[in-house]
């Protein structure tokens, strides 16, 4: 069988990740296949993995706009996969709208459909997601077969529109192994000072729903009260940093207890992972939070946002609270802080339940599915 990816509207982040990582661990022969072919734009080819079963194909209309690639999936992509014989697309950007027959796609972005997440944003924006919706929807009913990450994802969106549950499967992303930490000792809160704080790490790019000004006041409210914590904000800038901004001007001991890093190549991350007292995860919206899973992986304690998928993940191994309150914000802090014993305890757990999040298992099942949808396809 020979199976299409359209990655056309592939160009970056965890899109990019997940991927590069299933073309890596696919197993032709494991998984029924005999040839992968990718559609994308030449930048995402020479980012993906090199195989002799894998033919990497772009098209001028996927160097231009993402107008181009809606053309190209619409007007081209049919006639090249039937010319290479493809039997089943892959298209996991969730927006599928060519005629090929059968096609798979898969969720990633919740924020869509979480209308009360999206409302918090400007208009411009609102109207991006507004059509996002409209053609993640689309694709979702029409498609042959449509991959989950989480079970939360699949319960939320199945209620906003009318999809087979038959047409479904849960497929969870993986997490790199150059993550993976065991535990540390934890130490008692005296060993921490004000000239040796207990750091907390945030990794995720700056933007309204991943709540990284609350953090910065929780954060500087307790450094203020003689707590000696700080937290280390790593991530891209989306939108709404002036947030931060404000807090940072608000609170004269941010200086000493925020840091705040730019983005860094997903490989630089695994030094800070490794070197952090802790993990805070405040994001009010996920599908399924990887960086939530590499901070589990890197055996750190956790306290995390009780938003989305959070629980379905971390189960018992972490602390939890609203992400825009302040003082549940704090009173997770400080309860982390206070008692070593719970966080060795919360380490321990959370690092456990990390290691079946694999690329390989990922890789696997999602290629098991490609072929299974394919042969079912081609009885019909």
């Amino acid at each position: 069988m020979i199976i299409g990816i359209d990655a056309s509207n592939i160009r970056f982040g965890g899109g990019l990740t997940h991927l590069n990582a299933i073309l890596q661990f696919a197993n032709p022969t494991e998984s029924g296949f005999s040839k992968i072919i990718v559609w994308a734009s030449q930048s995402t080819l020479n980012q993906i993995t090199d195989a002799p079963f894998i033919e990497k194909t772009t098209h001028s209309y996927l160097n231009k706009s993402t107008l181009f690639t809606f053309l190209f999936q619409f007007l081209k992509l049919k006639n090249e996969a039937k010319a290479k014989n493809c039997q089943v697309i892959f298209a996991p950007g969730s927006t599928f709208i060519s005629p090929f027959r059968p096609f798979v796609t898969m969720s990633q972005n919740m924020l869509p459909f979480e209308f009360d997440e999206s409302k918090h944003y400007n208009f411009m924006m609102k109207v991006r997601l507004g059509i996002l919706f409209f053609t993640q929807s689309f694709s979702f009913k029409k498609a042959n077969g449509l991959i989950f990450l989480t079970q939360y994802a699949k319960n939320y969106i199945s209620n906003k529109i009318k999809i087979n549950p038959d047409k479904t499967i849960i497929i969870p992303h993986g997490v790199s192994p150059a993550f993976q930490q065991k535990p540390r000792i934890q130490k008692e809160k005296e060993n921490y000072t004000h000239q040796n704080l207990f750091e907390f790490l945030y990794v995720s790019y700056i933007t309204i729903y991943k709540q990284q000004w609350k953090i910065a006041e929780a954060v500087c409210q307790l450094h203020q009260e003689g707590f000696p914590v700080k937290v280390k904000l790593i991530g891209s800038i989306l939108d709404s940093f002036e947030k931060v901004e404000k807090v940072l001007a608000k609170y004269p001991v941010s200086k000493d207890c925020i840091e705040y890093i730019a983005g860094l190549p997903h490989q630089d991350l695994i030094a800070h992972y490794h070197n952090s007292d802790a993990f805070i995860f405040g994001s009010s919206c996920e599908n399924m939070p990887i960086i939530l899973i590499e901070a589990m992986s890197a055996g750190l304690p956790i306290i995390s946002s009780n938003s989305g998928p959070m629980k379905e993940v971390l189960e018992d191994g972490g602390l939890y609270f609203n992400p825009r309150n302040v003082p549940e914000i704090k009173k997770a802090i400080v309860t982390i802080f206070e008692n070593h014993n719970l966080r060795t305890q919360l380490a321990q757990k959370s690092y456990t339940k990390t290691l079946v999040y694999s690329w390989q298992n990922c890789s696997k099942n999602t290629f098991d599915y490609l072929v299974k949808i394919g042969n079912e396809y081609k009885k019909q």
